[in-house]
């Protein structure tokens, strides 16, 4: 494990190298190039205001910010994209490299960790977007002291999605079932994270027991996008900093992904271009 950090500043070219190889790859056939990184939430936001926004508005809980819907959304949408997308480059990326992994000695950490910063290069233009969205919706003043907080939630769910990438791609080289399993579990979590919708402040509303409610709602803040999709809302919407039980419970499970992930990799290492 402390090895890890030396090894990828040696071979920071490398990883300077093979982000930008999948930037140019991504986006060399695309006539409008990285306009992409700006449609893709903006449309979802579109889709998803009109369905809940207008036509199921009665099932949304989300006028406590005081913002449009659109911005509600989009605020959720962009760490959610990235979340998406980075795990499912990452849980990927060593099979998409194993020629490269069989001729060249390298830390294998650097593939997962290049397919996530890829990823973070259109959450950054993402958010660039969810500003100019909320200044042109809910007006300039909008845009508070909230946006100071960003780089500190946004690094909790960086250290979330590399543990997880590196994580996954190394059980994804021994079983090839992770990737498929990582689909499901995906279009699940779009549902089971407050992104349509806020988080509720408990579950008592639930047409359950206090005891059962209590016990739902404790296992629905394990998932840890709910506590970060909150985190985000409370510091761009609400212009306050965010809860510091949210915030610690987020951090603790971003640490131990981050710790298992690095752990589990590099201990799988050696073994990689065996199974490629």
């Amino acid at each position: 494990m402390g090895r890890v950090l030396p090894d990828l500043i040696q071979n920071r070219r490398l990883l300077v190298d093979l982000v930008w190889k999948e930037l140019r790859a991504r986006y060399r056939n695309a006539a409008m190039g990285f306009i992409w990184a700006v449609l893709q939430p903006v449309l979802m936001m579109a889709v998803l205001t009109v369905v809940f926004g207008y036509l199921a508005r009665d099932i949304v809980a989300s006028r406590s910010t005081g913002h449009s819907y659109a911005v509600f959304l989009l605020c959720a949408l962009v760490p959610w994209q990235f979340f998406s997308a980075a795990l499912t480059q990452g849980t990927q990326s060593l099979h998409n490299n194993g020629a490269l992994i069989k001729k060249v000695y390298f830390p294998r950490e650097v593939i997962p960790l290049a397919a996530v910063l890829n990823c973070l290069v259109n959450v950054v233009i993402g958010f660039v977007t969810l500003a100019v969205v909320m200044a042109v919706l809910d007006g300039a003043s909008a845009l508070g002291i909230g946006w100071a907080y960003l780089p500190l939630i946004l690094f909790i769910q960086i250290m979330l999605v590399v543990g997880l990438a590196m994580l996954f791609s190394a059980w994804n080289v021994h079983y090839h079932d992770v990737a498929y399993m990582l689909e499901v579990a995906l279009a699940f979590g779009f549902y089971a994270s407050p992104i349509i919708y806020a988080l509720p402040s408990s579950m008592s509303a639930l047409p359950v027991s206090e005891s059962t409610g209590t016990w739902l709602y404790r296992l629905y803040m394990l998932n840890p996008m709910a506590g970060l999709i909150t985190l985000y809302r409370q510091a761009l919407l609400e212009n306050r900093f965010p809860d510091l039980n949210m915030l610690g419970l987020s951090a603790c499970l971003a640490a131990m992904a981050f710790i298992l992930g690095v752990y589990l990799f590099r201990r799988n290492a050696p073994t990689f271009a065996d199974h490629l």
